[in-house]
C-alpha cells in the first residue's frame, strides 16, 4: 500500500463519468481505476485492520492470560 500523499489537485469527475465507472464495476473481471477524490466520493476508506503479525501477537497475549 502506498502511504504517500499526493498533494496535486485532481480533476473532479462529472456525475455521468462516475456513474459509468460504477456501472463498469458490476462487470465481472473488470478493473476500474478511480482517482482519490472519486474514491472519497464513493465512500472508500483506508484499511486499518491488524497485520498478520499484530493478530498473532494479540492471540499469543490472549492465550498467555488464560494459563
Amino acid at each position: 500500500m502506498n502511504n504517500q500523499l499526493n498533494t496535486e489537485p485532481q480533476p473532479q469527475a462529472s456525475p455521468s463519468e462516475l456513474d459509468e465507472k460504477l456501472f463498469q464495476l458490476n462487470i465481472l473481471g473488470s478493473v476500474i481505476e478511480v482517482t482519490e477524490s472519486e474514491a472519497d466520493e464513493l465512500g472508500a476508506f483506508e484499511e486499518d485492520a491488524l497485520s498478520e503479525d499484530e493478530a498473532l501477537a494479540a492471540t499469543e497475549q490472549f492465550t498467555d492470560n488464560e494459563e
